[in-house]
């Protein structure tokens, strides 16, 4: 098992978990798995999604189709080392023991924009 941290900026979230979601995965557990398990605690928590119009917030970032994250999503990750992590190109890689994840699931800076999948 391995921690990961995901912190999401996302106003709805962020005022139900400001401190992000502390979460054990397994050993090759990718952002994927990680979004994935911040569902499920959301779900706990929340009941329902707590952002109008979406079901999830792995719905809310990733085109399920074309595999990959929305145009609109910006995503870093790094570990405490400073090393940082390329997941927005390849978001199923198993991530590092101590990955910290920073998720803003509608970046301001995008001027490309594109309608999540229903």
């Amino acid at each position: 098992m391995k921690k990961v941290t995901l912190i999401v900026r996302q106003t709805e979230i962020s005022k139900v978990f400001p401190s992000g979601f502390q979460l054990l995965s397994e050993d090759d557990a990718s952002t994927l798995d990680a979004i994935k398990a911040a569902d499920e605690e959301i779900k706990k928590k929340c009941g329902n999604f707590p952002a109008k119009g979406f079901k999830s917030l792995l719905q809310m970032v990733y085109h399920p189709y074309e595999e990959r994250f929305y145009k609109q999503v910006a995503i870093q990750a790094h570990v405490k080392s400073k090393l940082f992590l390329n997941i927005r190109e390849n978001p199923k890689m198993p991530l590092p023991k101590d990955a910290i994840i920073i998720l803003i699931p509608q970046g301001g800076c995008q001027t490309d924009w594109e309608e999540p999948v229903r």
